[in-house]
């Protein structure tokens, strides 16, 4: 039985560093999308959401949120949104520009979907430490800097609060590595399969 929960631990561990490693890598080109293309290169945007839509996934197969309804519901929703921010770039590209109401669903869609996901981690006692806050913080920044940038500029989105949700990202990526050192491997969360199958 020790053998086999020493296997258990190692499979969490290789599943939280790979979905790490897919929000930090998602992340970090986000932000290099913003900056340094402008929004002009939409393939660099495909990438980032392909990797983030990589690590909703891992974030599934690890339940940080456990059997919270919400936190399953939340990544299904953001799960939807990434992919519809998939389908608006590569909109963007046939069109040659970056006005399609594709582009505010998916934000929106991703935003609401990971507040639902950050509020279950931060209640649910899976994830321990500030890490346990790193979802929310993804789930907030929209809200927070994004869609007020927007507003304040008269609807016109703002490419450097856009790129900025890159750097949420980043701080995901590192509140999921974050958990191989503050939670004790035996109460460390497993991946699971079917994550978004309701409780």
């Amino acid at each position: 039985m020790g053998q086999l929960e020493d296997q258990i631990a190692r499979a969490g561990v290789v599943a939280r560093r790979r979905t790490g490693g897919m929000w930090m890598a998602g992340g970090a080109l986000w932000l290099a999308a913003g900056i340094v293309d402008g929004g002009s290169v939409e393939a660099i945007w495909i990438v980032a959401d392909l990797l983030l839509l990589a690590g909703l996934v891992g974030l599934g197969q690890l339940r940080p949120y456990g059997r919270s309804r919400l936190g399953h519901l939340g990544l299904g929703v953001a799960i939807i949104g990434r992919l519809v921010f998939v389908a608006a770039e590569l909109v963007s590209m046939a069109q040659h520009n970056d006005e399609n109401v594709l582009l505010p669903i998916g934000a929106l869609l991703s935003a609401l979907g990971m507040l639902a996901v950050g509020t279950a981690v931060a209640r649910g006692g899976v994830w321990r430490g500030a890490s346990r806050f790193g979802p929310l913080v993804m789930g907030l920044y929209p809200f927070v800097v994004m869609f007020p940038l927007v507003a304040a500029n008269g609807g016109q989105p703002s490419v450097g609060g856009i790129a900025g949700w890159g750097l949420a990202a980043v701080v995901l990526g590192v509140a999921v590595l974050a958990q191989d050192s503050t939670v004790p491997v035996g109460q460390r969360p497993t991946p699971m399969a079917n994550p978004i199958r309701t409780v």
